[in-house]
């Protein structure tokens, strides 16, 4: 262990006296709702502490996205987006899947699921004749949105936001390549309760400014839209506010849901401005779990029906598939024909056709082979059970609870997908050190216990750094985010994690902070930079 740092030395130590404790018997009193069809043995095992150190160091830089995962023995927690554990019957319908290049028979079926989940507002079929066995029948309802498939959620916002920006009067002011987060410079505007990292920049870089304007004060819905300042904003630039973006559930700002209450209200505020409302639909049946939980007046619907009646609000959505659609790749933007949207840009979805065709493909498949479009189809009708729900978001809860009961400062209450890690709390609040970026060597360190985490904090998140501009409070986001992939891991596996955090949490003296050697001033540096342990 000569070559590694001293700091590094003794965490591989703590870690190897760690796995070597017996573990403690565990209590449960409620079966999972699946049982286990097929596993797949680890490549790699739990004891090679020094190898990791080594591949964590010397090869992935520190950077968690560059570790190579066939080396990760415990939980791959960087994610829950693509990483679902598929089930048979998806797997099934894999082998139904039909290739053709053109009008495949699966892209048919996902139209009318489509409008089977998110309700008949959606229905996007054209007019024709079905046939059902021996029965023929000509379906005649009108064609209510146009769907869009892509390869996946970031490329359908990709998608949006470019052919957007070229539907507008003004052209950007800001470099669409440049830094520049000077709020000032940008002309248009498109506010959220919280956008992700990946549609803020894509919001960005179509030369947009990207607002957050997430309210916390509800405990039970702290993913809300901040009514009062959305007014503010819509009453003083409304011309300059291309459409309104709801995230459900709210991922930057915890994996915290959004009520249908403040739903229903944001769709007053842009109806009475004439702003379009779209939504970011990534985790809708996550959502729709804690609106039944935990707001009055849902607690005898359905995922289905609260879902309907979200969706009710809306002129449009974008949706990642490899979230609350089950499935490892597939995205999807759907517009409302007769929508204010609709209405305000008649020419985007011919535009945004043509984007799909050059870009994606056929717009019947639309980069999906026909086998993936079949499986989403399953995972759409399997995401709304509510025993699913319940034990998805429970298994969250009681991973939140295992950490917080070893002392670890987690934000409350547990969202939908993650668990989310206050390393302002974890280390201490001292501005001071925030070059040291503290969350990134907690999380390389995860790496060498083998568990992988994401650091969504001032390394990832805070564009302010380069300009030196991060003195608001309110702006401030400094977390460490355990995303838990669907169907994946069991209660043990995920308690194992939390062991190893408390490890670290309990000697966070000794946790070096880390050098940039590559990628601060970088567009998307978390996933480009390059590190190194402090001496």
């Amino acid at each position: 262990m000569a070559d590694f740092p001293k700091s590094v030395q003794h965490f591989i130590a703590e870690f190897k006296e760690l796995i070597g404790r017996s573990p403690s018997p565990a209590t449960s009193y409620i079966p999972r709702p699946y049982r286990n069809a097929v596993i797949r043995a680890r490549d790699c095992e739990i004891e090679d502490i020094e190898l990791r150190a080594d591949i964590a160091i010397n090869q992935a830089k520190l950077n968690v996205f560059k570790f190579p995962a066939n080396y990760l023995p415990g939980c791959d927690l960087l994610s829950d987006s693509g990483t679902t554990t598929m089930t048979i019957q998806q797997w099934s319908q894999l082998l139904l899947g039909d290739e053709a290049y053109g009008s495949n028979e699966g892209y048919f079926k996902l139209q009318q699921q489509i409008s089977n989940t998110f309700g008949e507002r959606w229905y996007c079929k054209e007019k024709q004749l079905t046939y059902d066995g021996s029965t023929r029948y000509f379906d005649d309802r009108e064609k209510r949105a146009d769907f869009f498939i892509f390869h996946q959620g970031r490329s359908a916002e990709f998608a949006f936001f470019n052919t957007l920006i070229r539907s507008l009067d003004v052209k950007p002011a800001a470099s669409k390549a440049s830094n520049n987060w000077d709020r000032s410079e940008f002309h248009y505007i498109i506010p959220s309760n919280g956008h992700f990292d990946t549609t803020e920049d894509n919001i960005h870089a179509a030369g947009i400014f990207p607002e957050n304007l997430q309210d916390k004060s509800d405990i039970n819905f702290r993913g809300n839209m901040d009514l009062d300042r959305l007014e503010q904003l819509l009453f003083e630039a409304g011309d300059r506010v291309p459409l309104v973006y709801i995230t459900i559930t709210n991922n930057t700002g915890g994996g915290q849901p959004v009520s249908m209450a403040n739903l229903k209200a944001a769709r007053l505020l842009t109806e009475k401005y004439d702003v379009p409302l779209f939504i970011d639909a990534c985790r809708f049946a996550e959502n729709a779990f804690f609106i039944k939980r935990r707001e009055a007046g849902y607690e005898s619907r359905t995922i289905t029906e609260i879902t309907h009646e979200a969706f009710e609000n809306a002129d449009g959505f974008h949706i990642s598939f490899k979230k609350d659609g089950l499935v490892n790749i597939g995205g999807g933007l759907a517009i409302h024909r007769d929508g204010l949207f609709s209405e305000k840009y008649p020419d985007f979805t011919e535009a945004l056709n043509d984007h799909q065709i050059l870009v994606e493909g056929h717009p019947t498949y639309g980069g999906l082979a026909g086998r993936d479009i079949m499986a989403l189809l399953e995972g759409l009708r399997t995401v709304v059970r509510e025993g699913y729900l319940a034990h998805r978001i429970g298994q969250v809860e009681r991973f939140g609870e295992a950490l917080e009961a070893r002392g670890i400062p987690v934000m409350t209450p547990f969202g939908g997908h993650a668990v989310y890690i206050d390393m302002d709390q974890f280390f201490g609040f001292d501005r001071s050190r925030d070059p040291e970026f503290r969350g990134i060597s907690f999380t390389a360190l995860m790496l060498i216990a083998g568990h992988r985490l994401c650091e969504l904090g001032i390394f990832a998140f805070d564009k302010q750094w380069v300009t030196g501009d991060i003195d608001d409070p309110e702006k401030r986001v400094n977390n460490v985010r355990c995303a838990i992939p669907r169907l994946a891991y069991e209660d043990q596996d995920l308690l194992a994690c939390a062991e190893a955090i408390a490890l670290l949490y309990n000697q966070r003296d000794r946790i070096p902070g880390v050098n940039v050697d590559f990628g601060l001033d970088k567009t998307l540096r978390h996933f480009k930079a390059d590190f190194s342990f402090r001496k």
